[in-house]
């Protein structure tokens, strides 16, 4: 490696398919582009993913341990970056944010930044204005570690500073972002039409995608109960739930006790949405509370209505009515209106897409928000 070459590393709670894990490795695939970086990544846990960063020749170190306590991680984590000697370390979930910051801090790490994925530390809910233990325990870390904090969305930065006023001088907020080439499709006309029907879709079907973790926190259960009557009195509206989680099976029992198998289809985990994507005509993110929400960026991108919950972040993305839909968290009846506002006048739309592939070359796009990280890095390098 060139002497003048900073170490970055990035630690990471694990590879399972999520939000995080594409962002981040959308950034190295950026960063790692820098001639003055040498970009590496450690995974506390192994994930379908992981193949995703070695095919971009990113070299990834894979502890392999699992479990939220476990004292295992802290040392092998220690052991690691002292070895590897890093100029900076990047935290990013829970897990990696409270062992890897501790850990970068007990091997002389010069400099540690954390990136602040959601606006809550726990998995059943979320209020800013609220300070849970975790949140807590968070702030002790942060404040031992001496780290610097980067949020993925305004909402996010608020959420920081209302747990520690202090945390605003060391806080900066850089959104999500999505690979603008993935405007282009990767099926064509032909191909949609094929991949449909092996999805046991007909041309004319109106297809719903929802793709998350089957967890509280996604709404699935309150996007089905809203959903079905509307399912019953139109047969050609499909619904494709990728994904997996612990409610996989709360979620397959309902489908299956509402006779709903031939409508709604769990088709589990997918690596590669975007196919997906490409033969819906509606992208939906029903969640209870979000960060961001990746998956609305890649819709948007490909030029898909999306509705989504007005909560977290995604009002920072869609504007109601202009380049997508929002409707009122568990509202039912909200969100049965513009539903059927945007069934009955999908034809009419093509403002709503043009409106939302714009939004995101103009403030979503991952080139230019990578970008913004090595900018803050080097900055970071300079001041010390």
């Amino acid at each position: 490696m060139e002497l003048n070459k900073k170490k970055v590393v990035h630690i990471i709670s694990n590879l399972s398919l999520g939000g995080a894990q594409i962002l981040v490795l959308d950034i190295l695939k950026n960063l790692k582009k820098k001639s003055d970086l040498d970009v590496t990544l450690i995974t506390i846990d192994s994930g379908e993913f992981m193949e995703n960063y070695k095919n971009e020749g990113i070299k990834v170190y894979d502890l392999k341990e699992k479990g939220l306590v476990n004292i295992n991680i802290y040392f092998k984590l220690k052991k690691l970056l002292s070895d590897i000697k890093p100029n900076l370390v990047h935290t990013h979930l829970n897990k990696a944010d409270f062992y890897g910051r501790i850990a970068a801090k007990k091997a002389k790490v010069p400099i540690v930044v954390s990136t602040c994925h959601n606006y809550s530390t726990t998995h059943t809910g979320a209020d800013i204005n609220k300070k849970s233990v975790f949140d807590r325990i968070d702030d002790l870390v942060i404040n031992y570690s001496g780290s610097y904090l980067i949020a993925i969305s305004e909402l996010v930065k608020k959420y920081l500073i209302n747990r520690n006023n202090k945390f605003a001088e060391k806080t900066i907020m850089i959104y999500n972002g999505v690979d603008s080439g993935k405007s282009k499709y990767v099926l064509s006309p032909e191909a949609q039409i094929i991949f449909r029907q092996s999805n046991s879709f007909k041309t004319d079907d109106f297809v719903i995608t929802i793709s998350g973790r089957l967890e509280k926190q996604k709404g699935h259960m309150f996007f089905l109960k809203s959903i079905i009557e509307i399912l019953e009195n139109n047969k050609n509206i499909k619904v494709l739930i990728l994904g997996e989680g612990s409610l996989r099976e709360t979620i397959k029992s309902f489908i299956s006790e509402n006779d709903l198998t031939d409508q709604v289809i769990l088709k589990g985990f997918n690596k590669d949405i975007e196919p997906y994507i490409e033969i819906s005509d509606l992208i939906c993110v029903p969640s209870l509370w979000e960060g961001f929400g990746l998956v609305i960026i890649e819709g948007m991108l490909k030029r898909k209505i999306v509705l989504a919950s007005a909560v977290g972040g995604i009002p920072e993305i869609i504007t109601d009515g202009c380049n997508g839909f929002l409707f009122e968290k568990e509202n039912k009846e909200d969100f049965k209106e513009k539903f059927l506002t945007i069934y009955n006048r999908i034809s009419d739309l093509e403002n709503v897409k043009d409106n939302a592939y714009n939004t995101i070359l103009e403030k979503f796009d991952i080139e230019k928000n990578s970008e913004l990280y090595y900018n803050f890095y080097r900055r970071l390098f300079d001041n010390k």
